[in-house]
């Protein structure tokens, strides 16, 4: 997915960037959607996860689970 110069200014400036509200089969309500940066992969979108509102990045949890 391309992402304009806007929101990646804003992951630059803040370490995230707030997309949109979304939902996935099983849910019972909506989530909202940020746009982050990972150091090794590159950007990638998540919903804030735990008390801390960790973004994680999917390929890297992917590698860790191998």
């Amino acid at each position: 997915m391309k992402y304009n110069f806007w929101q990646r200014l804003k992951v630059r400036l803040f370490g995230r960037c707030y997309l949109e509200h979304r939902t996935r089969p099983g849910w019972s309500g909506y989530l909202p959607f940020f746009l982050a940066k990972c150091s090794k992969h590159g950007y990638f979108e998540d919903y804030p996860h735990g008390y801390q509102e960790r973004l994680d990045c999917p390929t890297c949890l992917s590698e860790t689970k191998i």
